[in-house]
């Protein structure tokens, strides 16, 4: 092999090397992106999205009917988890298969009230299969057959138990999506601790 071939040799294995090196930081700065948008609460994980101008975090469960997965089911929140972590959550979470939920009419918000009723009642606990009524005179049910779901206004966003399976929904300033979407959280926390126990 003459001088000029280890040359072009040497040139050749470079521009190689170069476009594995390239390629290996196209997929490195993808992968770093990707996990970027990635976020995690309690074990369960929220992808961002964006939809036009609006900014979702995302989160899927498998979908069963009798016995057997036949969708994935996604969620989405308009705020990041990482954010609703820091509203208070004063109790646990038990979700019952029967729910009394009465919304604040006057918290429209322009148009998040809407949104955050929805949510709850069509997404969390329409996933859940559970029956919602309204009924403002109901009580705490002591024995838990039920749950008892109010959102009211407040000086301070956040949520307390007030009994067994009793809540209020706490909304400060309009806060209303904030303060559901805390709520919809640890129903997600629920949701998936009982998915891996029967996986």
């Amino acid at each position: 092999m003459n001088k000029k071939q280890k040359e072009q040799n040497k040139t050749l294995r470079n521009i190689f090397l170069w476009l594995i090196a390239a390629m290996v930081i196209f997929i490195l700065v993808f992968f770093i992106a990707d996990e970027a948008k990635k976020t995690n609460y309690n074990g369960v994980s929220f992808k961002m999205i964006k939809e036009g101008q609006i900014t979702l975090y995302q989160t899927t469960f498998p979908f069963y009917k009798d016995g057997e997965k036949i969708a994935d089911y996604n969620f989405y929140l308009r705020t990041s988890p990482n954010e609703l972590k820091d509203v208070p959550f004063n109790g646990n979470l038990t979700i019952k298969k029967n729910v009394v939920f009465n919304p604040n009419d006057e918290l429209n918000c322009d148009g998040d009230g809407i949104i955050a009723v929805a949510n709850i009642v069509q997404n969390l606990y329409g996933y859940l299969n559970a029956t919602v009524i309204r009924d403002e005179n109901a009580t705490c049910d002591s024995l838990g057959r039920y749950s008892l779901i109010n959102i009211k206004t407040a000086n301070s966003t956040g949520i307390n138990q007030t009994g067994n399976s009793c809540y209020d929904i706490n909304v400060a300033n309009c806060e209303i999506l904030k303060a559901t979407e805390r709520y919809m959280l640890e129903g997600f926390v629920k949701i998936n601790g009982v998915i891996n126990r029967t996986n």
